[in-house]
Order: structure tokens, then C-alpha cells, then sequence
């Protein structure tokens, strides 16, 4: 979710950054009828009323088609269910985030995993929209695996793009 709350502090606070990098995310109002969307909801609902993660990493896990390493399950299951639920939840209903990324200055990089069906769209349109931004579509297949990448396939763009911001 820390993309989304890139695209608040490119919205909100722009004079606290000099460039934005944001992965796997949009500044629209989250479609609750997307795939990962969808699970999440449905996911994070059940690790709530487990007061475990569990089910939520399963199914980020399923997603990937693969079981996460252990360090990163850790992580992921070391998190409060409820919170993440509440995280999730109000990222949901609060719609869109930015009302012209026209206006924005600052230079951002954003980027997202070609199979991406919840966010890759609506990514590109953001990118399109803000004066000093550059896409990159990377080749994984959806948003887990991306995060999943053991190699950083965009990591000549942030460098780039920070370097463009000093």
C-alpha cells in the first residue's frame, strides 16, 4: 500500500520529496471488482476474524504461484490482521486521490508489472496525466510477483529518475 501513499504525498506534501518512485499502484479510486481486489477483501476479512495473516499471505501466495521466502512470510504474518484490514479497507472507499495530476511538478517514475490487471491501466493513465513522469510496464506476470522480483528490473529508471530530482 505504500504506493498509494506515494501518490498522497505527490498530491498533499510535494515540497517534503524531490522525486517520486512508486510501484504497482494508481491514484484513482480502487475497484473493489478487480481480482487481487477482490481477494484481498475477502481474505483480509477472514484474517480478521482469525487474528491471523494467514489466509491473506496464502492467497497473496496463490497469486504468485509460488510459497514466499521465509523472511518475507515473517514479515507478512507478523502483521495486526485488523489493521491491515482497516489499511485496505479505507484505501478503498476513499476514491480517488489526487483531483489534477496535471498541476503536480515533481518527477516520479512509476512503475508496474505488465500483468497487472488492478493497477497497470490505470498506472499508465496516472504517468500520462503528470508532466514529469515516466512509465515503465515491467515483465512480470501480476502485482505479487512483482514485488517478488529477486533482481530489480526498472532499477536504471530510479536511479534516473533520483539523480534528475538533486
Amino acid at each position: 500500500m505504500g504506493g498509494r501513499l506515494g501518490f498522497g504525498i505527490g498530491e498533499h506534501a510535494p515540497e517534503r520529496v524531490l522525486s517520486l518512485v512508486i510501484r504497482g499502484q494508481q491514484p484513482y479510486a480502487t475497484d473493489p471488482d478487480g481480482p487481487l481486489a477482490q481477494a484481498a477483501t475477502q481474505t483480509l476479512a477472514e484474517s480478521r476474524r482469525e487474528g491471523s495473516m494467514e489466509p491473506f499471505v496464502e492467497m497473496l501466495e496463490s497469486f504468485a504461484g509460488t510459497r514466499f521466502p521465509v523472511a518475507l512470510r515473517e514479515r507478512w504474518l507478523d502483521n495486526d490482521p485488523a489493521a491491515i484490514e482497516a489499511a485496505w479497507s479505507a484505501a478503498v472507499a476513499e476514491g480517488a486521490i489526487s483531483e489534477d495530476l496535471g498541476a503536480w511538478e515533481l518527477r516520479c517514475l512509476i512503475y508496474v508489472a505488465t500483468g497487472d490487471v488492478d493497477f497497470h491501466d490505470q498506472a499508465q493513465q496516472a504517468a500520462n496525466e503528470i508532466p514529469n513522469a515516466e512509465f515503465i510496464s515491467s515483465g512480470e506476470s501480476d502485482h505479487v510477483e512483482a514485488h517478488l522480483a529477486e533482481v530489480d528490473p526498472v532499477l536504471s529508471a530510479v536511479l534516473r529518475t533520483l539523480r534528475a530530482s538533486g
